[in-house]
This record gives C-alpha cells, sequence and structure tokens, in this order.
C-alpha cells in the first residue's frame, strides 16, 4: 500500500516537472502569436505597441502524425522604439479569459483598452511606458452618469459593448441600460449617441491582388508566376513580381492616413467650380444696372440670369462633390499609398521551399507609367514558413507553446513600414528600402 502511494506521488511529481519544463516565462520568452500592432507617437518618441500571445501548453501528443496540444493563452504588451526596435517596456496582462484587456483604439498620445478586471476597467495607457494614465475613476469622476453605470460584459464579449469610432477618433462605451456614449480623449467628457458600437479594425489581411489608389481608382496584379501590374487598364510587364501581393494595412486608416490624394479627383472638381463661380460673381457685379434702352436692358438681364443659374449649377455639383467625399471618408481604408505615389509590394525570391520574402517599392507615375525605386529582401522571412523550416530544429526550438508562424501584420507610419511575420519584425526605411532592425517577438 505504501509502494502504491509512492508511486502516485512520483506520477504527481514527474507531471509537475514536465508540466514546469513546457511552461514559458511570458516576460521573456517567445511569443506565439501576434495580435494588434500599432504604431504611436507622443512627445517622447515613436513606438510600435504590439500585443503579444503566449500559450502555456499542458500536454502535448502525437498519435499517427496527428498532433494534439491543449493549455491556455496568455497575454502581454510590448512597447518597442520604432528608430531602433529595442524593447522599452513590456507588461503582463495575464491569462485571457480571467484578464482580458481589449484594445479599443489610439488618438493622440493614448492607447485605449478595457479590461474585465474591475480594477482596471475601461481606461487609456501611455505608449511608450505603458502606464495607465487615464483611469476608469477619473472618467466616471467626469461623468457621474457613468459611476457605477459602465456595463461589465464578459472577457469574450468586450468589443460588443465598448469600441472606437476612427472617423472621430473617440472610443465608445456602454452603460448597463445598453446606452452608448462617445468619451472626448483631451475632456474626457461622454457625450450620448444613437450610434452602435463600433469596433478599430487590426487584423485585416495584409496581402492582396488589387487596391485603390483614389477614389474608383483600381489597381492590380496580374499573370503567373510572375505578376504584373495593370494601372489605368494598361498591362505594364515590366517590373514584374514572382507570386506578388500588395501589401496593405492590418490596421484601418482614415482617407487621409492611407493616402493624403485619396480625393484628389473631387477636391480638384471643387476648385475648378469655385474658380467658375468667382468667374461668373464677377459677370454680376459688372452688369450696368443702369441702362434705359430696351435692348441693353434685355442682354443684361439675359448674362444675369445665365450667370446665376450657373452658380446655382455649381454650387450643387460643389455639394455632390462634398456628398462623395463625406460617404468616402467614414469608411474603413487599407491601401498604403506613400506621399510620393507609391505602393509596396511582397513577393518571394524563388520557387524553392525556402524561398524569402522580397519586399518592393513601385512608384505610379502622372503618365500611368510605374518604376521600381527598390526592392528588399527579407533574409529571415521564408514566404512559406511551414515548408522553409528545417522540422527537427524547429522541435527543438519551440519545443513550448504553440506557435502560429503565418499571421502578418504590416503598419506604417509614413517614413517606416513595419512588417510582422514568422514571429519577427522588420522595420524597413520607406525612402531607401534599408532594413533599419530586426526583432524577435
Amino acid at each position: 500500500m505504501l509502494k502504491h502511494k509512492l508511486n502516485i506521488v512520483l506520477l504527481i511529481l514527474f507531471a509537475a516537472f514536465l508540466a514546469s519544463c513546457m511552461k514559458k516565462n511570458t516576460m521573456k520568452d517567445r511569443a506565439d502569436d501576434v495580435k494588434e500592432s500599432i504604431v504611436a507617437k507622443t512627445n517622447k518618441g515613436t513606438f510600435l505597441i504590439i500585443k503579444e500571445e503566449v500559450f502555456q501548453a499542458v500536454s502535448k501528443s502525437d498519435n499517427g502524425g496527428f498532433r494534439r496540444i491543449t493549455g491556455y493563452t496568455e497575454e502581454r504588451i510590448s512597447s518597442y522604439d520604432l528608430n531602433t526596435g529595442a524593447l522599452i517596456k513590456r507588461i503582463d496582462l495575464g491569462e485571457v479569459r480571467e484578464n482580458n484587456c481589449a484594445f479599443l483604439g489610439y488618438t493622440e498620445g493614448k492607447l485605449w483598452y478595457k479590461s474585465i478586471d474591475v480594477k482596471l476597467g475601461f481606461h487609456a495607457r501611455d505608449p511608450g511606458t505603458l502606464d495607465v494614465i487615464i483611469t476608469q475613476d477619473k472618467i466616471t469622476e467626469m461623468n457621474p452618469v457613468l459611476k457605477n453605470n459602465l456595463s461589465q460584459p464578459d472577457w469574450n464579449a468586450l468589443q460588443r459593448f465598448y469600441g472606437f469610432d476612427s472617423y472621430k477618433k473617440m472610443p465608445m462605451v456602454s452603460d448597463n441600460e445598453g446606452f452608448v456614449y462617445y468619451i472626448d480623449p483631451v475632456s474626457l467628457k461622454a457625450e450620448k449617441s444613437q450610434e452602435s458600437i463600433k469596433n478599430f479594425d487590426f487584423d485585416n489581411n495584409c496581402l492582396s491582388t488589387s487596391m485603390n489608389t483614389e477614389v474608383n481608382t483600381n489597381l492590380n496584379l496580374s499573370g503567373s508566376p510572375r505578376n504584373n501590374i495593370k494601372y489605368f487598364s494598361k498591362d505594364i510587364k515590366d517590373p514584374s513580381f514572382l507570386k506578388g501581393d500588395f501589401l496593405k494595412s492590418s490596421n484601418e486608416m482614415t482617407s487621409d492616413q492611407a493616402n493624403p490624394s485619396y480625393f484628389a479627383v473631387y477636391r480638384s472638381e471643387i476648385e475648378g467650380y469655385k474658380r467658375e463661380i468667382d468667374s461668373m460673381k464677377k459677370i454680376l457685379e459688372s452688369a450696368d444696372t443702369s441702362a434705359t434702352d430696351r435692348n441693353s436692358k434685355i442682354n443684361i438681364s439675359f448674362k444675369t440670369t445665365r450667370a446665376e443659374t450657373k452658380i446655382k449649377y455649381l454650387n450643387d455639383r460643389i455639394k455632390y462633390a462634398n456628398d462623395n467625399i463625406n460617404r468616402y471618408s467614414d469608411d474603413k481604408l487599407y491601401d498604403i499609398v506613400t506621399a510620393d505615389n507609391c505602393v509596396f509590394i511582397l513577393s518571394q525570391s524563388d520557387v524553392t521551399d525556402k524561398a524569402k520574402c522580397i519586399v518592393s517599392k513601385v512608384m505610379l507615375n502622372a503618365d500611368t507609367t510605374v518604376s521600381l525605386k527598390w526592392q528588399t529582401e527579407l533574409t529571415d522571412f521564408f514566404r512559406d514558413p511551414d515548408k522553409g523550416f528545417d522540422k527537427s530544429s524547429f522541435e527543438v526550438v519551440f519545443s513550448k507553446g504553440n506557435p502560429d508562424l503565418n499571421t502578418m501584420r504590416v503598419v506604417e507610419n509614413g517614413e517606416k513600414l513595419v512588417f510582422i511575420f514568422m514571429l519577427k519584425a522588420a522595420c524597413i526605411d520607406i525612402a531607401t528600402g534599408k532594413i533599419l532592425w530586426t526583432i524577435d517577438l
């Protein structure tokens, strides 16, 4: 009987030993997946904020080549210096089901979150230090109507009750009766709204064979295995890209963030209409209303009537153009077009299993031609990570956790493009194509 009890104790100790061997250090070990990636600027610098998942495996088994892994997910937020890639600050959020902390959106110098931890609740953090700089208590102090009245949903339903309006750049909250409020990110004043909760999209598919450079202006990649650009219905054979895709932003953007000239056509129309209105007004101002003979009066009346009619028509056209701008302004956009009218394309170096990722910057010229500005090969990024890795070394390196190497994120800030893939991040200088830094996540 004593021997039997001893065996049970040894089994328990051995199981505990195996579990400790598989346990990952949430603050130091490699991540297993990447959630939202945000570039945020403060008066102290520009930072890359990434929420990283760490999977804690409880058991692993193989049965006929089929792997079974059980465990739970913990999360952490890491702040990296965008200029150097250095880790500035990292915080452990804990197990998702017990401490879920949903990212809502970003305003100037503030990252907005909603945590199921009642001590944190709805709050904002500094992008560099990740310190809480606006507490839920401060928000309810400014808005007594929300005191003890903010909704407290389950861990997996936070974004049904809390959100972010990217067009207005304001977080959104709901109370216990289901009413929605906008929170001014500066004054913290709440404004009741009839709008439904909107959510910031951070996991858009980064790859596409088509994109819009302006309203109703489409760009395509076609061909196999090399793709070439189709621009204004013109097939451009050179440059071409092996299995190429346009790189799009993981995060939703406003039209001005995506491309300042996105509404160039409408804005140009409006300026033209305004110039014509000015010309019509000059005609009205120059009309000689003191004329007495009948023919002169008829002629003046005809000119003024025509000018007034034309002004009304032009004002209608201005309203139509502005209506289009307003209609499209609220759209979620993901197409990255640089200030010098360039786009980015991801292709691969060759057709082998170990093909590397290539990022290209392509200029869209005014004469509807294109030109290659630069190409950069990311030597540590396999286009197909499952085939690129040596399986035996993969098992050794990732003996803990359950890594997802296929998650891809792309973010940019006008000067730098950050490409996240295979649990690595690479920062590329947009002007030169130079790789500024590469880090493991």
